[in-house]
């Protein structure tokens, strides 16, 4: 994954989680044996049980020439930055084309993360496996997560995963770099299988 997409989807969440926190904060401190020792400056609803926002204040804020605009202008850069956000989510999945070596050839990432999947899991030794092909921008990188069978040596399982699968995946993206990332994990003898 992109670390500047890490980042604007952590920063996004930390901001909306503040705001939210701030919010019900601001609501619990308001409410109940706390809002008797607040200071006075401190903000609330002008009387116990009304509204945040009663039709009052509202009408003395459209009073204010900047209120409309800043409430219109606020709501719509908030509902745009959502709508950017939901769209780069959707545009990561699964529909993330490769290319190969062949002019305006792709490859569909999900595809090939199966197949490579599927060929890793016929690997002797190997129980379950799981591939990824997160976006990169210069290159492709493959997230491998295996699942040993009890016993199975890791070494060559790896050795065979790397000369098998990762290699016919490296040749199908030729010339394009693909960086490989492995983890294991071994299953449990007393693991249950239900079918």
């Amino acid at each position: 994954m992109n670390p500047s997409r890490i980042a604007a989807d952590r920063t996004l969440l930390a901001l909306t989680g503040a705001a939210l926190l701030g919010g019900g904060g601001w609501l619990a401190a308001t409410a109940g044996p706390v809002a008797e020792r607040l200071p006075g400056w401190w903000p609330g609803p002008a009387a116990k049980g009304t509204a945040l926002l009663d039709r009052a204040r509202l009408a003395d804020l459209r009073d204010h020439g900047w209120w409309t605009p800043v409430a219109v202008a606020g709501t719509a850069c908030a509902l745009l930055l959502c709508l950017t956000w939901l769209l780069a989510q959707v545009r990561r999945g699964g529909h993330r084309r490769l290319p190969l070596a062949g002019p305006r050839l792709t490859l569909r990432a999900r595809a090939l993360a199966d197949a490579v999947a599927r060929r890793a899991e016929a690997t002797p030794g190997v129980a379950r496996a799981h591939v990824t092909l997160p976006a990169g921008a210069k290159r492709s990188r493959a997230r491998v997560r295996l699942l040993l069978e009890p016993g199975a040596a890791p070494g060559p399982v790896l050795e065979r995963l790397t000369h098998g699968a990762l290699d016919e995946a490296r040749r199908a993206l030729a010339p394009h770099p693909l960086e490989t990332h492995v983890r294991m994990g071994v299953r449990s003898r007393r693991e249950r299988r239900t079918r």
